[in-house]
Protein backbone atom coordinates (compact mmCIF):
# COMPACT_ATOMS: atom_id res chain seq x y z
CA UNK A 1 0.00 0.00 0.00
CA UNK A 2 2.76 2.37 0.85
CA UNK A 3 4.40 1.72 -2.51
CA UNK A 4 1.19 2.63 -4.39
CA UNK A 5 0.81 5.97 -2.58
CA UNK A 6 4.40 6.91 -3.21
CA UNK A 7 4.25 6.23 -6.95
CA UNK A 8 1.00 8.20 -7.25
CA UNK A 9 2.55 11.19 -5.49
CA UNK A 10 5.54 11.15 -7.83
CA UNK A 11 3.34 10.99 -10.93
CA UNK A 12 1.22 13.87 -9.70
CA UNK A 13 4.27 16.09 -9.20
CA UNK A 14 5.65 15.30 -12.64
CA UNK A 15 2.41 16.19 -14.42
CA UNK A 16 2.07 19.51 -12.59
CA UNK A 17 5.57 20.58 -13.54
CA UNK A 18 5.00 19.92 -17.23
CA UNK A 19 1.56 21.55 -17.61
CA UNK A 20 2.30 24.90 -15.96
CA UNK A 21 5.07 26.16 -18.29
CA UNK A 22 2.95 25.35 -21.37
CA UNK A 23 -0.03 27.26 -19.99
CA UNK A 24 2.18 30.17 -19.01
CA UNK A 25 3.60 30.28 -22.56
CA UNK A 26 0.07 30.52 -23.99
CA UNK A 27 -0.71 33.29 -21.52
CA UNK A 28 2.47 35.17 -22.46
CA UNK A 29 1.70 34.95 -26.20
CA UNK A 30 -1.88 36.12 -25.57
CA UNK A 31 -0.66 39.10 -23.53
CA UNK A 32 1.83 40.15 -26.21
CA UNK A 33 -0.82 39.95 -28.95
CA UNK A 34 -3.31 41.87 -26.78
CA UNK A 35 -0.81 44.68 -26.11
CA UNK A 36 0.02 44.97 -29.83
CA UNK A 37 -3.67 45.02 -30.75
CA UNK A 38 -4.48 47.70 -28.17
CA UNK A 39 -1.54 49.78 -29.40
CA UNK A 40 -2.78 49.45 -32.98
CA UNK A 41 -6.35 50.47 -32.08
CA UNK A 42 -5.12 53.39 -29.97
CA UNK A 43 -2.85 54.75 -32.67
CA UNK A 44 -5.55 54.31 -35.32
CA UNK A 45 -7.94 56.29 -33.11
CA UNK A 46 -5.29 59.00 -32.63
CA UNK A 47 -4.84 59.23 -36.41
CA UNK A 48 -8.62 59.56 -36.82
CA UNK A 49 -8.77 62.34 -34.23
CA UNK A 50 -5.93 64.19 -35.95
CA UNK A 51 -7.62 63.92 -39.36
CA UNK A 52 -10.94 65.07 -37.84
CA UNK A 53 -9.31 68.11 -36.23
CA UNK A 54 -7.59 69.00 -39.49
CA UNK A 55 -10.86 68.70 -41.46
CA UNK A 56 -12.64 70.94 -38.95
CA UNK A 57 -9.86 73.53 -39.00
CA UNK A 58 -9.72 73.54 -42.79
CA UNK A 59 -13.51 73.88 -43.13
CA UNK A 60 -13.56 76.71 -40.61
CA UNK A 61 -10.73 78.51 -42.42
CA UNK A 62 -12.53 78.12 -45.76
CA UNK A 63 -15.79 79.42 -44.29
CA UNK A 64 -14.05 82.63 -43.26
CA UNK A 65 -12.61 83.24 -46.75
CA UNK A 66 -14.03 85.83 -49.12
CA UNK A 67 -14.80 83.42 -51.95
CA UNK A 68 -14.31 79.87 -53.27
CA UNK A 69 -10.78 80.37 -54.61
CA UNK A 70 -9.66 81.99 -51.34
CA UNK A 71 -11.41 79.15 -49.51
CA UNK A 72 -9.36 76.56 -51.41
CA UNK A 73 -6.16 78.40 -50.48
CA UNK A 74 -7.29 78.55 -46.84
CA UNK A 75 -7.92 74.78 -46.88
CA UNK A 76 -4.45 74.13 -48.31
CA UNK A 77 -2.86 76.41 -45.69
CA UNK A 78 -4.76 74.80 -42.80
CA UNK A 79 -3.79 71.29 -43.90
CA UNK A 80 -0.16 72.32 -44.44
CA UNK A 81 -0.07 73.76 -40.90
CA UNK A 82 -1.28 70.47 -39.40
CA UNK A 83 0.91 67.51 -38.42
CA UNK A 84 -0.65 65.26 -41.07
CA UNK A 85 2.25 65.73 -43.47
CA UNK A 86 4.41 63.57 -41.16
CA UNK A 87 1.73 60.98 -40.45
CA UNK A 88 0.23 60.38 -43.91
CA UNK A 89 1.83 58.24 -46.56
CA UNK A 90 2.30 60.58 -49.54
CA UNK A 91 0.74 63.50 -47.68
CA UNK A 92 -2.91 64.21 -46.87
CA UNK A 93 -5.45 64.66 -49.66
CA UNK A 94 -8.19 67.26 -49.50
CA UNK A 95 -11.36 68.07 -51.38
CA UNK A 96 -13.49 71.17 -50.90
CA UNK A 97 -17.03 71.68 -52.09
CA UNK A 98 -19.54 74.38 -51.29
CA UNK A 99 -23.25 74.88 -51.51
CA UNK A 100 -24.35 78.41 -52.44
CA UNK A 101 -26.84 80.40 -50.41
CA UNK A 102 -30.46 80.87 -51.48
CA UNK A 103 -29.34 83.88 -53.53
CA UNK A 104 -26.61 81.84 -55.24
CA UNK A 105 -23.67 83.59 -53.61
CA UNK A 106 -20.77 82.30 -51.52
CA UNK A 107 -21.86 84.23 -48.42
CA UNK A 108 -24.60 82.44 -46.54
CA UNK A 109 -23.81 79.06 -48.08
CA UNK A 110 -21.92 76.14 -46.59
CA UNK A 111 -18.48 74.74 -47.25
CA UNK A 112 -17.54 71.06 -46.89
CA UNK A 113 -13.96 69.85 -46.60
CA UNK A 114 -12.93 66.21 -46.83
CA UNK A 115 -9.47 65.18 -45.63
CA UNK A 116 -8.09 61.68 -46.23
CA UNK A 117 -4.89 60.23 -44.87
CA UNK A 118 -3.32 56.86 -45.70
CA UNK A 119 -1.32 55.43 -42.82
CA UNK A 120 0.92 52.35 -42.93
CA UNK A 121 -0.03 49.63 -40.46
CA UNK A 122 3.59 49.39 -39.39
CA UNK A 123 3.48 52.93 -37.99
CA UNK A 124 0.27 52.08 -36.13
CA UNK A 125 1.49 48.86 -34.51
CA UNK A 126 5.10 49.79 -33.85
CA UNK A 127 6.26 46.47 -35.31
CA UNK A 128 6.36 45.15 -38.85
CA UNK A 129 2.89 44.55 -40.27
CA UNK A 130 1.79 44.73 -43.90
CA UNK A 131 -0.90 46.94 -45.38
CA UNK A 132 -2.25 50.44 -45.02
CA UNK A 133 -5.35 52.11 -43.58
CA UNK A 134 -7.08 55.15 -45.04
CA UNK A 135 -8.77 57.52 -42.63
CA UNK A 136 -11.32 59.89 -44.22
CA UNK A 137 -13.10 62.66 -42.35
CA UNK A 138 -15.48 65.35 -43.57
CA UNK A 139 -16.66 68.57 -41.94
CA UNK A 140 -19.20 71.18 -43.05
CA UNK A 141 -19.21 74.77 -41.82
CA UNK A 142 -21.69 77.56 -42.60
CA UNK A 143 -20.31 80.58 -44.40
CA UNK A 144 -21.08 83.79 -42.58
CA UNK A 145 -23.81 85.67 -44.42
CA UNK A 146 -22.69 89.08 -43.18
CA UNK A 147 -18.92 88.94 -43.62
CA UNK A 148 -17.22 91.66 -45.63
Amino acid sequence: MRHVLRSTALRWRDEEGIATPVEMMYLLVFCIVAVLFLGFVGRLHAAGVEVTNTAQSAARAASQAAGPSEGRRAVADAVAASALARRCEGGPRTAMSWAPSATGSWQGGAVTVEVSCTVRNQTLTGVWSPGVRTVVMRDTQPIDRYQR
